[in-house]
């Protein structure tokens, strides 16, 4: 389980149905992150994406903590 308040800007997560994202904020609520959505894995997020707010339940797992 992921403990949500330990999420920081550029973790990277795999989320439902195979997408990826990258986090850019986190609400400090223990529910939402803000997050850009990735191509792949390893990609780098579109500056240009509007970022959106990504639930707990839709997160799968933390593939890669900011470095």
């Amino acid at each position: 389980m992921i403990n949500m308040l330990d999420l920081k800007p550029g973790d990277r997560l795999q989320l439902r149905e195979g997408e990826f994202a990258q986090v850019v904020a986190n609400m400090e609520d223990g529910m939402w992150v803000e997050v850009r959505t990735l191509e792949t894995a390893t990609a780098e997020p579109d500056p240009s994406e509007e970022p959106q707010l990504c639930h707990a339940q839709d997160i799968v797992r933390l593939l890669t903590p900011a470095g």
